[in-house]
């Protein structure tokens, strides 16, 4: 990535570096060296936006060459089928395509016209009034016909699906390892946790006392599979099936989340959907076909 001053030496402890230099590719084989996702993984995608801010132009460049590195050195390891020229396309590029933009629309200058009287010519040279035209859709701009810059940049920079992808990923492996800091991270300071529609928590507080309680009763590791997120705007929804042993008795659990994010890519309110039953039992086949507990 990008960055103003020269990276850490590799051998300092990732616990250690700053979150930038933490999502960096390992070559030759190109995963993530935080998280061992193929890079670049949600996170670094997400800070190379923070990192570029509006400036896409050089982001594209950045991983043009970040490509054609990568494409040289995972055509000679892969074993089996080589990527396609559309796989490496959408790894490194895709998701960062600039918002393509309307192209402003050419306006005439208006001409001084008199409404001739009754037995008398229009005066030559000058046009009758443009009819008049409907007013621009709401939310954009009559002067470069195209939808105003937000108020706030931070929303040009968080990508609903990765931001949902690593709520996800977090909740998939904080849980079985009762790591709620883990999931704790990724709330809004005040964002609010809703276990149940009868059940508010609070902020980031609310959610870890919740979490830190649920976690106490559990007297083994749960098993947990969670689905890809479902993205429509600022917020996704996630599919997930558990099988938990609260005080050693199998109790599994099918439910949803609809998950809101802030433009910081945090969650701004989570609402949980769910149906517990005891026993244990497995996903329905196919429902996590890509997902492992």
């Amino acid at each position: 990535m990008r960055t103003p001053h020269p990276p850490p030496a590799r051998r300092e402890p990732l616990g250690r570096l700053h979150p930038v230099y933490q999502h960096l590719p390992d070559r030759p084989h190109w995963t993530c060296r935080a998280c061992s996702r193929d890079w670049p993984c949600p996170a670094a995608r997400m800070l190379l936006r923070v990192e570029y801010d509006l400036d896409r132009v050089g982001l594209a460049v950045y991983l043009g060459g970040q490509l054609f590195d990568a494409t040289g050195d995972l055509l000679r390891l892969t074993e089996g089928p080589l990527p396609t020229p559309g796989e490496l396309y959408n790894r490194f590029l895709a998701w960062a395509t600039p918002q393509s933009w309307r192209a402003p629309q050419s306006r005439r200058a208006p001409q001084s016209w008199r409404q001739p009287q009754a037995g008398q010519a229009p005066e030559l040279g000058r046009q009758p009034p443009p009819r008049r035209q409907p007013p621009e859709p709401a939310g954009m701009s009559p002067v470069a016909g195209r939808s105003p810059a937000p108020a706030d940049p931070r929303s040009t920079i968080m990508d609903v699906r990765d931001a949902a992808q690593r709520w996800a990923d977090a909740w998939a492996t904080g849980w079985p390892a009762q790591d709620g800091e883990r999931i704790v991270e990724l709330q809004a300071e005040q964002g609010d946790h809703w276990a149940s529609m009868f059940r508010p928590c609070r902020g980031r507080v609310g959610l870890r006392a919740y979490v830190e309680e649920c976690f106490g009763e559990e007297a083994r590791p749960a098993e947990v599979w969670f689905g890809v997120p479902r993205v429509d705007g600022d917020t996704a929804t996630v599919e997930y099936w558990a099988i938990t042993y609260p005080y050693d008795q199998p109790v599994t659990l099918s439910g949803c989340t609809v998950v809101r994010f802030d433009a910081d890519g945090l969650v701004a309110e989570s609402r949980d959907y769910s149906h517990a039953k005891e026993g244990s039992f497995p996903p329905p086949t196919g429902l996590f076909a890509d997902r492992h507990p």
